[in-house]
């Protein structure tokens, strides 16, 4: 018996029991240099197909593999007849029953993945189908494969009904993968704008700086609106839409409207034009000074009302500011909506025209009489009036004739000569006061009540520093005695210093109310109404007085016995 012989390949052993057969001889022949390799895509015969396996005859391979039917659709396996070249994955070349491992769909995957691959290298169109929605996203096919599409690469703009996008085979371009788990996103948006740009590019060579041009408004938003011009979108800025304040642009825009605008720049590098609407028209502000003067007067239309004042129109194009405070006179916070209605025709003067700040000043006030030149006319200075107190403040009251809608206002130091904020409990809302008119400055009116009534401090006129006065404690205080002086009762302080020379007398509880005090007048300022009494300086000049009649100190007699003896004295002349 002859001995087996080994033939073969280098992953395939082949037993032969007559190496000089034919059948080995072309055994080896068709194997020899062969070489199979695990997961890999390999061709194949199939040799037959029954209920659950296709069989494949793979060159090379010590025996036919299986593929699972389940794995090719109906209308593919009818195809499958014998003799038929099909591409399989082959998994492995030998499991452990020694059988080849096969897979068409992995075959399908892996050249699916291929062609993934050399598309994202070329960055090449591809044709996607958008199967399903995911958080974020889409699940696009691409070539067999699931490929993830972010929302916001689905289109240039918010997608309102993604419905409309699915199972129709659109264009996608992959911007990424991962090799090691296979994943893969693409993009619709990307394609779509560089076809945009490039059709930016043939409108933007079309087009020139300073041509006026249609176009039609595609969006309006707060700071301007877009307007097509072609397929290209230009901005423009609500700056560039009147030489007037414009508060809404929905106002004077719709979307769709058609619309001629000057082209102001073009950007070749972002592919962007930015246009004008009041390029076109000439600005009025250049022609201001020579139309308007500073001072006259001139009709004018409200156009616009806000908390701090009326927008007036003055022509066309051209807005002044009638500000809250040159609405009314003698009111400088009113509500201009209390006076004007939009519409209005009024009649204003020109005050201020400032052509680099685009800003025009307007007076409705000018142009309206003066309630002050009235009251100056029928209550000038030093008129006495009969008024009603129409408020009270903490520092004063506001009295009114009733004729007029001037307030006179008397501060509570013009209420009395007590000169104290106490004077205003003597008055109320409703009381009925005699007022004098002592100051109209600033269209504002001052008046005093003090005024009519006796000055308490002319019982110093005439009097000099030394002059000795008697008063009258009205309040012991802390601090020292208020007292009265004179008829009318003028009001002042002694301090508790000038109460007495010596320091153990200058309490003033050791006097009262009703108290009678004869004190030296320390100083007086008749201008101001102010004068300082001492007690402390009378004791001092009786003490000096007795001195040089009586005698001194230095003559051992006491300070106290000189004076004893001087009052002595002058109780004896008394008698």
């Amino acid at each position: 018996m002859r001995k087996k012989k080994l033939v073969g390949t280098d992953n395939l052993k082949v037993y032969s029991q007559d190496t000089n057969s034919e059948f080995a001889k072309l055994i080896s022949e068709n194997l020899e240099n062969i070489i199979l390799k695990d997961n890999s895509i390999v061709t194949g015969t199939v040799e037959k197909v029954d209920d659950k396996y296709v069989h494949v005859f793979i060159k090379g391979a010590k025996s036919s593999g299986l593929v699972d039917i389940n794995e090719i659709p109906h209308a593919e396996l009818d195809s499958l007849d014998e003799g038929k070249q099909i591409e399989v994955f082959l998994e492995r070349t030998e499991d452990r029953n020694g059988n080849i491992v096969l897979s068409i769909e992995k075959a399908r995957r892996a050249k699916s993945w291929k062609k993934i691959e050399q598309a994202f290298e070329k960055q090449e169109k591809v044709s996607g189908i958008i199967k399903n929605t995911v958080k974020g996203g889409v699940v696009v096919e691409i070539f067999g494969v699931f490929a993830f599409c972010p929302n916001s690469q689905v289109a240039d703009k918010p997608i309102k009904n993604m419905n409309e996008y699915m199972n129709k085979p659109m264009e996608f371009q992959i911007i990424k993968i991962d090799n090691v788990r296979m994943n893969v996103i693409a993009s619709r948006r990307q394609l779509i704008e560089q076809e945009k740009n490039k059709n930016k590019e043939k409108v933007i060579k079309n087009y020139k700086v300073g041509e006026i041009v249609e176009g039609t408004i595609k969006a309006v938003q707060s700071y301007g609106c877009f307007v097509s011009i072609e397929s290209l979108d230009c901005l423009l800025h609500s700056s560039e839409v009147s030489h007037l304040k414009i508060s809404n642009l929905n106002d004077m825009f719709t979307v769709g409207e058609k619309i001629k605008v000057k082209i102001l720049e073009i950007d070749t590098e972002n592919m962007r034009m930015s246009l004008s609407v009041k390029a076109m028209i000439p600005d009025p502000f250049e022609t201001i000074k020579d139309k308007f003067k500073i001072g006259n007067k001139y009709d004018v239309k409200i156009v616009k009302l806000t908390d701090f004042g009326a927008f007036a129109e003055m022509q066309e194009g051209v807005v002044g500011l009638i500000h809250s405070s040159e609405i009314k006179h003698m009111q400088r916070n009113i509500n201009p909506k209390s006076v004007f209605k939009i519409g209005d025709v009024v009649k204003v003067s020109l005050k201020e025209v400032d052509i680099e700040k685009r800003k025009i000043s307007l007076s409705y006030k000018d142009c309206t009489p003066n309630p002050i030149d009235e009251f100056i006319a029928k209550y000038p200075v030093n008129t006495i009036v009969d008024a009603k107190v129409v408020t009270k403040k903490d520092f004063g009251i506001f009295c009114n004739t009733g004729d007029s809608d001037i307030d006179i206002f008397v501060h509570y130091k013009q209420l009395d000569y007590i000169e104290s904020s106490k004077a205003l409990d003597n008055f109320n809302k409703g009381d009925s006061v005699k007022v004098k008119v002592i100051d109209i400055k600033d269209e504002k009116v001052n008046g005093s009540i003090r005024a009519l009534k006796k000055d308490p401090f002319t019982f110093f006129d005439g009097k000099k520093v030394g002059d000795i006065v008697s008063t009258r404690v009205v309040e012991v205080q802390d601090n020292g005695l208020k007292v009265d002086v004179g008829p009318d009762r003028y009001q002042v302080t002694l301090r508790k210093s000038e109460l007495a020379i010596e320091k153990s007398d200058q309490r003033p509880n050791r006097f009262s109310a009703g108290d009678s005090i004869d004190a030296a007048i320390l100083e007086i300022d008749q201008q101001k109404r102010k004068v300082k009494l001492s007690v402390k300086k009378l004791e001092q000049q009786q003490a000096d007085e007795a001195i040089e009649k009586y005698g001194s100190t230095s003559s051992g007699q006491s300070l106290a016995g000189i004076l004893g003896e001087a009052l002595g004295k002058k109780d004896q002349k008394k008698d």
